[in-house]
């Protein structure tokens, strides 16, 4: 074997391994979460940390009926496709919007907007609730939707924006002004075929983002319990005379399994995203 080939193959076992220890993190707890949610109960009290020794369903079963995941799961969905829809195309209009304008003030203008991600959730959100909790808004799910989608919107503003800085030159931009085209159907035809990748990347992760998401709905949807998303009806399930480990541990994984397949479907996207369009 040659140096070169032996340097490669090192270099191959090193990322392999590097991979490998950043991986581990990840998944131990997800397998600690699939171990806790099908044990029998006996087994798990005697050795919590320990591998499985019998299997059930029973933990998962008697979460979905307890705490209705069922019909957490619907508002949950609910909820995700309303602050998709909010985050994506506005995201999307704000992006295309600040590409094509270069007037001196976009770009304080852009960076205040992108600065918005600095801000803590809880110094606006508090106000907001307010605000809602005053006009009767709240338990509404299409309200935690749109508070959700807007809390995502700072990050897909500035990703769309950097993948069309990157993707959509000014060539292009010029060739639609001079065919005639205005900035609607310059957006329609050029900018939203163009941010396509981006914007499948900020849908995907909007929704990964809202499926988890307890402290919006636990602030917005705490007043109606038939509001209840997954991760608000997972909290029925521990009382202060009761801590349902095994049942939390059981809506957990039901709530997680959505979210992996989005991931496991929307992989292409998020490497063209964040690839900027590089990836084919």
């Amino acid at each position: 074997m040659s140096g070169r080939s032996k340097r490669a193959t090192g270099g191959s076992a090193l990322r392999t391994t590097i991979a490998a220890l950043i991986v581990v993190p990840f998944v131990v707890p997800f397998l600690f979460l699939i171990s806790t949610a099908v044990r029998e109960h006996d087994d798990y009290l005697d050795s919590p940390g320990g591998l499985p020794r019998s299997f059930t369903l029973d933990h998962l079963v008697q979460a979905w009926q307890q705490a209705d995941l069922g019909h957490a799961l619907i508002n949950t969905l609910i909820m995700c496709v309303v602050a998709c829809l909010v985050c994506a195309s506005t995201s999307l209009a704000g992006g295309y919007f600040f590409r094509i304008n270069n007037a001196r003030w976009t770009g304080p203008a852009r960076m205040l907007l992108g600065a918005g991600y600095a801000i803590p959730m809880v110094a606006w959100l508090i106000p907001v609730f307010v605000i809602v909790a005053q006009a009767g808004w709240t338990g509404n799910l299409f309200v935690a939707g749109v508070v959700s989608g807007v809390s995502s919107l700072p990050f897909g503003f500035f990703f769309i924006h950097t993948f069309l800085k990157q993707s959509l030159s000014d060539e292009m931009v010029e060739a639609a002004t001079l065919d005639g085209a205005g900035v609607f159907r310059a957006f329609l035809f050029i900018g939203i075929p163009m941010a396509l990748p981006a914007l499948s990347a900020v849908l995907a992760l909007t929704f990964v983002w809202t499926f988890g998401d307890l402290i919006v709905a636990a602030t917005m949807l705490q007043s109606n319990t038939d509001s209840y998303t997954l991760t608000l009806a997972a909290t029925t399930l521990t009382t202060r005379e009761e801590v349902n480990l095994q049942g939390q541990a059981g809506a957990a994984l039901v709530s997680l399994l959505p979210t992996l397949i989005v991931f496991a479907v929307a992989q292409r996207a998020l490497k063209q995203g964040f690839g900027g369009g590089s990836e084919k």
